[in-house]
């Protein structure tokens, strides 16, 4: 085996991206149970293990570099959506959290979000960021 891959070009990213979109495309089959769309799908993968079997190095090293910098600006931007998500999650976990103890609500002007301690009844309300003053049931 090892005597097979030596010289192989291997995994690079523009062959995992063709494997990823092997795989979206195999799923998109088993629901439309298209034919054109089972064709991409292998064609996709085909070209994937060709790419990862392939001796002519510098030919794939030229052509995962074009597609590198093609996709630089995608490649920032889903780089940062994990941690977008992640924050995303927290916040509503942590909303979700503090909703046993305090109501939230927003600002009927601007819109900030609020919090004051449950069972209080009626209050008046100012807002901390644009100083409007409201009654709110709690």
């Amino acid at each position: 085996m090892a005597r097979f891959f030596s010289g192989r070009t291997g995994v690079d990213a523009l062959g995992r991206t063709f494997t990823w979109l092997a795989l979206i495309l195999m799923f998109l089959t088993m629901i439309t149970h298209s034919n054109i769309v089972y064709l991409l799908a292998m064609a996709c993968l085909i070209y994937s293990l060709w790419r990862m079997l392939s001796k002519n190095y510098q030919k794939r090293y030229m052509e995962n570099a074009k597609f590198l910098e093609k996709t630089a600006g995608i490649r920032s931007v889903l780089s940062v959506l994990p941690f977008k998500i992640k924050t995303f999650i927290n916040k509503t976990k942590a909303d979700y959290n503090q909703r046993k103890v305090y109501a939230i609500f927003k600002c009927p002007s601007c819109k900030q979000k609020l919090r004051a301690p449950k069972g209080r009844g009626k209050i008046q309300v100012t807002c901390s960021k644009c100083h409007a003053v409201f009654i709110k049931k709690v």
